[in-house]
């Protein structure tokens, strides 16, 4: 019997693991350069761009936006770095030509439905009839109300708007002044809200790519984690069920109890943040409006009340007493609601669909129209 050396034992180990890894490697290769390209294609990711102290995207972008099987939304970033389907935001006015701003985040960046089909031109489409109109969107992913300020001073005020429309999310209030984990969060304009008064707001960082930002643009992350969304607390969630599925602290997307722990910097920080817009607006003769998203889940379900619904109360008030025009989107879903029986988002995704934007498209309109 012959008895391997234990050199050649070691040589062929070695031998053994590069093969290994060589086959590794062009398995790798095969997935980026042509399975999540071409068979099985991943999310295309807008590049981020930080200029005039905001963060945006970069210019002159266009892709598909893609979560599970459910969407594949076309989206095209402007020459200004905001996804919309105007190729510029000129600041020069047209005589005659009534122009909207709209401020928001991911549900006015609108990257879940085609680039043509969100509230913004469902607004402009509704309006054309009472004569010309552009509507310009400036809505970015993870943004708070505190960032809207920003967004407002930075960017809308310089094109004179005719109107100016906020739209809240319940997300918005605490994350204005708590910061959160995040790729640009720092970023962002914050308030400094101390024993329920605002002392101050904290200037965003500026906003530079990491050195790993370019592994986001990978087509195998584009497929994973964007397209089915896989990290790791969606990967809990699949295999224990989601926290928020049967726990009644969560509404509306966020941890209610945890956030109206907060409540008295909450309506501190809302009343500064109110009276920001109104003075925002006047400075350049602007109307402005306030909308805010709706409990959806509370509406399928068939509650008359939410824990959630307390924000949109506190908003309410702080715009009253800001002399701000209101529209509190959660009853206006409720009766479509029970008319139609159809859902405002998607089931893979927590944004508004085409019906969700359509019927707060439509909700704006009226309040504008009355304006």
């Amino acid at each position: 019997m012959t008895v391997e050396k234990p050199r050649s034992r070691l040589r062929n180990s070695l031998i053994n693991l590069g093969v290994s890894l060589v086959s590794l490697l062009v398995f790798l290769a095969f997935c980026e350069l042509v399975l999540f390209r071409f068979v099985l294609p991943g999310s295309d990711v807008p590049r981020n761009d930080f200029v005039n102290r905001l963060v945006r995207y970069a210019p002159n972008q266009a892709g598909v936006w893609r979560v599970r099987d459910e969407i594949a939304a076309p989206f095209s970033v402007n020459a200004k770095g905001w996804n919309s389907p105007l190729s510029d935001f000129p600041a020069e006015r047209v005589p005659g030509r009534r122009r909207i701003a709209l401020v928001g985040d991911s549900f006015v960046e609108a990257l879940q439905v085609p680039v043509t089909r969100s509230f913004a031109e469902v607004l402009q489409g509704g309006l054309a009839s009472t004569g010309p109109v552009e509507v310009y969107r400036y809505g970015i992913a993870g943004a708070p109300f505190s960032q809207y300020l920003q967004m407002i001073d930075r960017e809308v005020l310089a094109t004179r708007p005719d109107q100016i429309v906020v739209l809240l999310i319940h997300n918005d209030f605490d994350e204005s002044f708590v910061f959160t984990p995040g790729r640009y969060t720092s970023s962002f304009l914050k308030l400094r809200v101390e024993g329920g008064k605002v002392q101050g707001e904290i200037a965003p960082e500026p906003w530079r790519p990491r050195s790993v930002e370019w592994l986001r643009q990978t087509a195998t992350a584009r497929y994973f984690l964007y397209r089915w969304q896989v990290r790791p607390q969606a990967l809990l969630d699949a295999f224990l069920g989601s926290a928020q599925a049967d726990d009644t602290r969560f509404a509306a997307n966020i941890d209610v109890a945890s956030v109206l722990r907060r409540e008295a910097d909450i309506r501190a920080a809302t009343d500064y943040m109110m009276g920001r817009l109104a003075a925002q607006a006047r400075s350049i003769g602007a109307k402005l409006l306030v909308a805010m998203d709706g409990d959806r889940s509370a509406i399928y379900a068939g509650r008359p009340d939410s824990p959630a619904l307390k924000l949109n109360r506190i908003a309410a008030e702080a715009a009253s007493r800001a002399g701000i025009a209101f529209l509190d989107l959660h009853p206006v879903f409720a009766e479509d609601w029970a008319r139609n029986q159809r859902r405002f988002e998607f089931a893979a995704d927590a944004h508004w669909n085409e019906n969700g934007h359509a019927v707060a498209g439509q909700a704006i309109q009226d309040v504008l129209t009355r304006q």
